[in-house]
């Protein structure tokens, strides 16, 4: 099953594909409907990095373990604002996520998480809270993240 999500930020799109490829970011904007937490390495990079395989524990509102997710970096594309990860974890087989950012006429920047999940019978389930997840993502990208980037540019 498809997940997709989009939001239009009021900021440049070079700016909102720099937050993009940092791990804070992620940790930033997943609470506190989950807290995730390297694993293996015990630390994030600064940025995403190409090729790399992340493992990450996740709790949801950080008391319900989930479990360890395996994410690997399958292409970050600078050129074209995305960047791709295949993940999965003990009850999710594919979990493949798509990030677009995409440059508007207006100035503004268009934002898009595309999610393809296979959890087996859980599918239904598991896209269910992707829907829920995601949409919470971009609430907090709008209400914490895209006024930050504002006012780093008024100064």
């Amino acid at each position: 099953m498809r997940v997709y999500v989009e939001s239009i930020f009021d900021c440049p799109a070079h700016d909102v594909w720099e937050e993009v490829q940092k791990p804070a970011l992620l940790v930033e904007i997943a609470r506190p409907f989950a807290q995730i937490r390297p694993f293996d390495p015990p630390a994030f990079p600064p940025h995403w990095e190409l090729g790399k395989t992340l493992r990450c524990s996740c709790r949801c509102f950080g008391i319900i373990p989930i479990g360890v997710r395996s994410v690997c970096f399958n292409r970050i594309d600078p050129s074209q604002r995305e960047m791709e990860t295949h993940e999965s974890d003990p009850l999710i087989r594919r979990w493949d996520h798509l990030i677009r950012v995409e440059s508007l006429l207006d100035g503004r920047t268009r934002y898009s998480d595309r999610i393809d999940i296979d959890a087996g019978l859980l599918t239904p389930i598991v896209w269910l809270s992707a829907i829920v997840f995601y949409r919470h993502r971009q609430r907090r990208w709008r209400k914490l993240v895209v006024p930050r980037l504002v006012r780093a540019k008024q100064v």
